[in-house]
């Protein structure tokens, strides 16, 4: 059977939600499933997502939180994704991004796709000329934004102020080759 949105949120509201959780989870639960499971996540992770977006979903409509002109599907499949990625994020996983991109689908230009490209394609040069183990540690740094005692555990420092002076060491190398070729430096600034 199908749902409306509007039957959707009034049986929420009621209690009366056996049929449509299960409607949702026919509905909902392949695009959030295939999300997690194509950035590294597994069916049993996949499915954990999905319920913490139920319950998040659930408690904004019980709250009176949820805004009934938003499309529950996105708001669903939303909630899922920044959970997921919270969940990389303290397990540092590499988020996977699809080599293929659809242009029309993106409604970006081309040319600003192919530029962007180009412009990480740099930042990846770059950071492997500092050598491996600075690039590792300016990634979980800069990009993953772990904490110094998160990046200590996984690169085997032994203290946090080992990981701050190791830090600003390969700033210093960074900022050094920055200056060497200021039309590197233009390029990143553009970023």
């Amino acid at each position: 059977m199908e749902y409306t949105s509007n039957e959707i949120l009034q049986a929420l509201k009621t209690g009366h939600d056996r049929d449509v959780l299960k409607f949702m989870y026919t509905r909902f639960f392949p695009r959030v499933s295939g999300y997690v499971r194509h950035n590294s996540g597994d069916h049993d992770a996949a499915f954990d997502i999905f319920q913490d977006s139920i319950i998040i979903f659930y408690q904004y409509v019980r709250q009176d939180k949820f805004n009934p002109d938003y499309d529950i599907g996105a708001f669903i499949f939303t909630v899922g994704k920044n959970l997921w990625l919270n969940r990389l994020r303290k397990e540092s996983r590499e988020v996977v991004i699809p080599e293929h991109v659809d242009f029309f689908e993106s409604g970006e230009n081309i040319m600003d796709q192919l530029i962007t490209r180009e412009r990480e394609q740099v930042v990846a040069e770059v950071l492997a000329s500092l050598g491996q183990r600075c690039e590792e540690l300016l990634r979980y740094s800069i990009f993953y934004r772990l904490r110094n005692n998160e990046i200590c555990e996984k690169m085997g420092f032994s203290t946090e102020n080992a990981v701050k002076t190791r830090k600003y060491k390969c700033m210093q190398k960074l900022i050094s080759l920055l200056e060497e070729k200021p039309g590197l430096k233009k390029v990143l600034q553009e970023l």
